[in-house]
């Protein structure tokens, strides 16, 4: 009889764990979200629903590391300079220059292309502050690259 009472037991428990694993497999989420039912989910915006989770500062500290040094922009073409830094935030047009503005947190970054025949290439950069103050390029650029670092790949 005691065999019995502890097989009944053991099978209880195999159930319990059965049906645990079952409805944990369920679950739809990011782990410390609330699981959302089906009335919920039609609730959300699905653009609300496609945002992207912005990066943990634990993940952006592991990023790999970025070569800031400014030096490496010069003489670059739009095409190098667009592949590096991405769009520009304003492109200002002044013959035979072109000025193209990046924006980062607490500075401006402003690369200068001249007119090299056909195309256009780096020559000049500068960072300033919110305050128009100019500062040294390499803690800007270093925001810029790791910003575009971080950013989804779409």
């Amino acid at each position: 009889m005691i065999g019995g009472i502890a097989m009944g037991r053991v099978r209880s428990a195999a159930i319990l764990l059965c049906v645990g694993l079952a409805l944990s497999a369920c679950q739809t989420g990011r782990p410390g979200q609330p699981v959302m039912g089906p009335a919920e989910a039609k609730a959300v915006p699905p653009a609300a629903a496609a945002a992207p989770a912005p990066v943990p500062e634990s993940q952006v500290a592991a990023l790999p590391p970025v070569d800031d040094d400014p030096n490496q922009l010069m003489g670059l073409n739009r095409d190098g300079l667009a592949a590096m830094l991405g769009a520009p935030a304003l492109v200002r047009r002044e013959a035979p220059a072109e000025i193209w503005q990046y924006l980062a947190e607490g500075c401006v970054f402003d690369v200068v292309l001249y007119q090299k025949g056909a195309d256009y290439a780096v020559s000049y950069l500068e960072a300033r502050d919110a305050a128009a103050a100019v500062q040294e390029p390499r803690p800007c650029l270093n925001q810029l690259l790791r910003a575009r670092q971080a950013a989804p790949v779409s």
